[in-house]
This record gives structure tokens, C-alpha cells and sequence, in this order.
């Protein structure tokens, strides 16, 4: 069930995000042309310079406006598919609250790491040439080799960790934010700025944490020398720790609203 749920949240959510996407890249791209233009008629030309900066300024605006919607949908779905007046046919399918939560998550997900991947694209199309695209390929190749020699094998091990620890610390950012929506849900009045608040007060705590943390980290002296493949291993498990917790902290406690506390009233 839950892979139904979420081929339609995708579904959903696709036709907003798909046509912003390819419009992102077709304005990279028209830039992109612009740029490398070096006919001097028309580079000098008054038309020419407007339709640039026309062109430039819907290119920003799109970017802009992909990061927003990213955010806006997120906290959309959730809040009006599960607290908003969709959410009395939602809880009425066989389908436990815990599964419409990884649903949203999932989903969220999804289009968080499409957007980014679609911005850095549309900005490589629009600042990038041959050369510098093999320039690009040759240092990252030259680092990955670096690090192999001083790492050895264990160089691809930490970075599937690190995208691990990256994909876990998104799903802990969303899950945050779902958390506070479900709190400030349980207020009579004024849901929203309850939700705003909850979110800031989740914020400060998790950022106190993070502080703690930071100043542990700084004790055991892992920075005072070259880091070896253990010292790596230890800080990100010193990391994960914390980021796990706090990850499953959130999503139980939106379930335990979701399940127990749940007015649509």
C-alpha cells in the first residue's frame, strides 16, 4: 500500500515540479547561448542586451522559485493531505499513520534531491565550457585519487557514509518540520503560527544539541593531526548518533499525534 501511495504523492506532486524543471533548463541553456555569442553587431545590439537581461532575470526567478516551491509543496502535501479537510478520506484507507508519514517523507525527498540536482545542472549548463567541464572531471578525478592513497579503499566506504549521513540528516530536516506542523495542530487557534513556532522551538533544541556535540567532538582532538580512516569512522558515527536519534525522535512523535491526538475539526 505504501508503494501505491506514494506512485500517486509523485504523481501529484509531479506536475508542479516537472514543467519548473525543464522550464530551469531551457532558460540555462537560451543563457548559455547568449553567452556564447561573440558577434559583435549583435552583442552591441540595444534588442539583443534587453533579451539577455529579460532572459537572465526569468532564469533567476525560476531558480528562485524552484528552491520555494521545493519547500512550499513539502509542507503543503503534508499539512492539507493530512491535517486539512483531505485528511478525513486519508485516514479512512486501510493504511496506518506511520505509512502515510514515510509516504510524504519519501516523496519529499524526492523532489528535495531532484531540485538540487536540476539546480546545479542548469548552473553548470549556463557557466560551464569543454574546458572547464574537463578541468572539472580531471581535479575531482586528482582529489578521488589523493584521498584513495592516503585512505586506501576505505575512501569509498566513508563516502557512501557520507551519503548516508546526508540522506538521514534531509529525512530528519523534513520529518522536523512535519513534527511541528503536528504540533502546532494541537492548538485550538491560530494552527499555523503554533506550527511556526513549534518549528523554531524544535530548532533551537536541535541546534543546542548540535552545539553539545560540536564542543565533544573538539575534546577528543580528532583535528589536531592528519585524520586517519579510523578517526573518520569515529566522527561520523559520533555523528550518526545524534542524527539518528533526533530522526526517529520526530518521526515518532508526528505518529503518536498523527494516531492518538489527531482533530480535523
Amino acid at each position: 500500500m505504501l508503494r501505491k501511495l506514494l506512485r500517486y504523492e509523485i504523481k501529484a506532486t509531479g506536475r508542479w515540479f516537472i514543467p519548473l524543471y525543464l522550464a530551469l533548463i531551457i532558460f540555462a541553456g537560451i543563457n548559455r547561448i547568449f553567452g556564447l555569442i561573440r558577434i559583435e553587431p549583435i552583442q552591441n545590439s540595444m534588442f539583443a542586451s534587453i533579451t539577455a537581461g529579460i532572459s537572465m532575470t526569468v532564469y533567476v526567478t525560476l531558480m528562485i522559485g524552484t528552491l520555494v516551491m521545493t519547500l512550499v509543496v513539502l509542507i503543503q502535501r503534508f499539512y492539507k493531505n493530512l491535517l486539512g479537510d483531505e485528511g478525513y478520506l486519508m485516514f479512512t484507507l486501510p493504511v496506518p499513520s506511520w505509512k502515510h508519514i514515510l509516504n510524504k517523507l519519501f516523496s519529499s525527498m524526492v523532489w528535495v534531491i531532484f531540485s538540487g540536482i536540476v539546480a546545479l545542472l542548469s548552473i553548470f549548463i549556463l557557466i560551464l565550457n569543454g574546458d572547464t567541464w574537463r578541468e572539472l572531471i580531471r581535479d575531482i578525478s586528482m582529489g578521488l585519487k589523493e584521498m584513495e592513497t592516503f585512505l586506501g579503499k576505505g575512501i569509498y566506504l566513508i563516502g557512501f557514509e557520507a551519503i548516508l549521513l546526508s540522506l538521514l540528516a534531509l529525512a530528519s530536516g523534513i520529518l522536523m518540520i512535519y513534527a511541528a506542523i503536528a504540533l502546532g495542530h494541537l492548538f485550538n487557534k491560530h494552527k499555523l503560527l503554533a506550527s511556526f513556532g513549534m518549528y523554531i522551538v524544535l530548532g533551537i533544541i536541535s541546534e543546542s544539541i548540535t552545539a553539545f556535540y560540536a564542543v565533544l567532538i573538539d575534546r577528543f582532538d580528532w583535528f589536531s593531526h592528519s585524520a586517519t580512516f579510523a578517526d573518520i569512522q569515529s566522527i561520523l558515527l559520533f555523528i550518526f548518533i545524534p542524527l539518528a536519534l533526533s530522526t526517529a525522535g520526530y518521526f515518532i512523535l508526528t505518529q503518536y499525534i498523527l494516531k492518538n491526538k489527531l482533530n480535523l475539526e
